[in-house]
């Protein structure tokens, strides 16, 4: 998926609804498996309906906020490489900021967007408990509001886990380590919250019908989390091995760009890192060996803060690592 756009919310919606559907399920002991499966089969139609509801509505690259997504970035618009030059061309510097692109919701603050949330959740419950009961007619239709608002509550929790990280979205420039770090999130956020549904269930009611499906559909979701916490330690490792000094633009880390020319310095074909996080250039040569065998030239264009873009994936791996910790711990006790 391109970065330039929002994660849909739309398919970890629907995965959590799927999940969240069976369970539900499993608690009513219905005489007819009609309801079960219906149940079971509408929660996640109506979760990822949501899902794409608030896509646009919570975080920043929904508004276009990422620099890249509507303003020029790096290689897509006229700026360093195909245009006047870094500071001059409408580049990095003259798109616009992640801080001015947070969706509709979230511009108008936590409370107010946390507020219209839960009436999403609480609208799209009624729907989905008419939805379900609409196989006994009008009076299962009336019946089935209450009961899709209180079953929908306990999606709370469960989807604002998700939606906090889709807010994240959007804060680094588009493409950049950042960026792909917070999309990332967004999946394992799901995985973690389906993980640790499926192992609660057991220890707030009976044992489930199926404890096998259950064991599966937890030992995944805590897989995947595990592989995205891996691909991060990658990532922050990559970024701790950056030189800590960073230089603004038309200097160099390694002493020297003021003897590249401009023209050079725009066709560089070296390295090139966005870390995501702030608008520091560093800019790393490589000399010539031997005297009159050609010009400096650019080895690696980092831009971006290191030290915050260090802390922004230090925390994500935190929060991987709390998500794998409550998984481990969940494990062994509800399934023995």
């Amino acid at each position: 998926m391109s970065p330039d756009v929002p994660v849909s919310l739309a398919l970890p919606f629907g995965a959590i609804g799927l999940v969240g559907g069976w369970l539900t399920a499993d608690r009513f002991l219905l005489p007819d498996r009609s309801f079960h499966w219906l149940l079971a089969g509408v929660t996640p139609v109506v979760a990822g309906l949501l899902g794409h509801y608030l896509t646009g509505r919570i975080g920043g690259a929904g508004s276009g906020g990422a620099v890249g997504a509507d303003g020029p970035g790096w290689a897509n618009g006229p700026g360093w490489a195909n245009g006047p030059g870094w500071a001059n061309g409408p580049g990095w510097a003259n798109g616009p900021g992640w801080a001015d692109g947070p969706g509709r919701w979230t511009r108008r603050g936590p409370i107010v967007a946390s507020l219209l949330v839960l009436w999403a959740i609480v609208v799209a419950g009624v729907v989905n408990g008419m939805t379900v009961g609409l196989v006994l007619g009008p009076a299962g239709m009336i019946l089935g509001a209450p009961f899709g608002a209180v079953c929908s509550l306990p999606f709370v929790p469960a989807l604002a886990v998700v939606l906090l990280a889709a807010n994240r979205v959007g804060r680094a420039r588009a493409g950049s380590i950042v960026a792909r770090a917070d999309r990332r999130a967004v999946w394992s956020a799901t995985a973690a919250v389906i993980a640790v549904a499926v192992l609660m269930t057991p220890v707030l009611f009976e044992r489930p019908a199926a404890p096998e499906v259950g064991r599966f559909v937890a030992a995944l979701g805590i897989a995947v989390v595990g592989a995205l916490f891996v691909v991060d330690a990658v990532a922050l490792a990559k970024v701790l091995t950056l030189p800590r000094r960073q230089m603004g633009a038309g200097e160099a880390g390694d002493g020297g760009v003021d003897e590249v020319e401009g023209a050079a310095m725009m066709e560089a074909r070296g390295e090139k890192i966005d870390l995501g996080l702030g608008d520091e250039v560093q800019v790393e040569v490589v000399r010539p060996t031997h005297a009159y065998r050609g010009a400096p030239q650019i080895a690696r264009v980092v831009r971006g803060s290191r030290e915050r873009a260090a802390g922004a994936l230090r925390a994500g791996l935190a929060r991987g690592g709390i998500a794998l910790a409550i998984g481990a711990a969940l494990w062994g006790g509800p399934w023995t």
